[in-house]
């Protein structure tokens, strides 16, 4: 089923006033933020301009161009920051949507206006991050809390982590949970090369903030190489890569394919037979849900929003404890078979609520009501 589209088209014939979606993001970002910004571009097209950088149009450029195209981008916001020479165009009279608030700081920006804040870990958790990224989201925020526009948020921790820095005096603070992506459970099923199973998996892009050398910590202290269970790494290479790779060369049990392809990934949710991520920070935790939707029990970090993303449902640890960690695998891992099922199947009941579709009807709802009142 397909959420019902937003008649933006007829809010903007009574009141003559169009939706600009700022997707910049999308230049230089390919992790979970992207995919959920594609998604809000491709079901709005048609009923909204979509501005990416100084350029206009839904499609995305891809490969060098994308590359250059960045590359230019990030030139100027080095150069002018907030000046409010050059602004960036289009806008004018428009409900504008920013996709991430680092691109207010090129744009126009208005109270009327609304920011989708994944989280504000460059605030909160600035030693994950490089000090110019964490300097240029301080100043973007820094300008949403002067302008106070409505702000959406993907989880409550979130929110709530946004809300202890800046407070409540924003024209809204609103929470629009994500959902698991379909490529991530409907589709053939690949095996990954030197994988059998039991193992243990985590997903997540080799970054610190992913907080991998705990985990590995953990499984090498859980002793569970030794009854023959694995324990596989994959994401996409970040800051911690090298880290990650040489820990794992050095720990029996240990798998890292690097980056999989979807029908890979599918088949390593639906084999394994725990998730776990102790994550430093997340602004939603997007393969906890996946890996419930699987049945999968996550032993994740109980102060992220990981917990809030699988219900609750989860075994929460503490994010620098790998002797805690390991003592939860192990605890899984001798679960017996009704219990297991049981949890399994609590988990998969609320991913199953997740859906996309769910996400774009809050959103409709949200951009509907925005219209409407504005135009009054």
């Amino acid at each position: 089923m397909t959420a019902a589209p937003i008649r933006v088209s007829d809010a903007q014939a009574a009141a003559g006033r169009p939706l600009l979606i700022d997707d910049s993001l999308s230049l230089i970002n390919r992790t979970g933020a992207h995919f959920i910004a594609r998604d809000l571009v491709t079901h709005f097209a048609g009923r909204a301009r979509v501005r990416r950088w100084r350029l206009f149009g839904a499609a995305w450029p891809e490969g060098l161009p994308r590359k250059l195209l960045a590359r230019a981008m990030l030139a100027e916001m080095r150069w002018l920051g907030e000046s409010p020479r050059a602004r960036w165009p289009g806008g004018d009279g428009a409900l504008r949507l920013f996709l991430d608030p680092l691109y207010v700081r090129r744009s126009a920006l208005s109270p009327d206006d609304v920011v989708l804040c994944h989280d504000v870990g460059p605030l909160t958790h600035p030693d994950l991050y490089a000090a110019g990224t964490v300097d240029w989201y301080r100043r973007a925020y820094e300008r949403i809390a002067e302008c106070r526009p409505g702000i959406v948020f993907v989880s409550e921790t979130s929110r709530l982590a946004f809300e202890q820095r800046f407070g409540r005096g924003f024209r809204f603070l609103h929470t629009i949970p994500l959902y698991v992506r379909t490529a991530s459970a409907e589709g053939p099923a690949e095996p990954v090369p030197g994988i059998a199973r039991p193992f243990f998996l985590t997903v997540g892009a080799l970054e610190h903030r992913k907080n991998h050398r705990t985990t590995i910590a953990a499984f090498e202290r859980s002793g569970l190489a030794a009854a023959g269970v694995s324990h596989v790494i994959c994401g996409s290479r970040g800051d911690d890569a090298a880290g990650v790779a040489e820990r794992v060369a050095r720990t029996p049990g240990m798998h890292l394919p690097g980056y999989v392809s979807d029908a890979q990934l599918r088949w390593l949710y639906r084999e394994a037979e725990a998730f776990v991520l102790p994550s430093r920070l997340e602004g939603f935790g997007m393969p906890a849900l996946e890996a419930a939707l699987h049945g999968l029990i996550p032993i994740i970090s109980g102060d992220s929003a990981l917990n809030e993303a699988v219900g609750g449902l989860g075994l929460p640890v503490g994010t620098h404890a790998p002797d805690e960690i390991a003592a939860a695998m192990r605890r899984v891992h001798g679960l017996a078979a009704g219990e297991r099922e049981a949890w399994r199947a609590r988990l998969a009941a609320h991913a199953r609520g997740a859906t996309r579709e769910r996400f774009l009807q809050r959103w409709d709802r949200l951009v509907s009501a925005e219209l409407s009142t504005q135009s009054a």
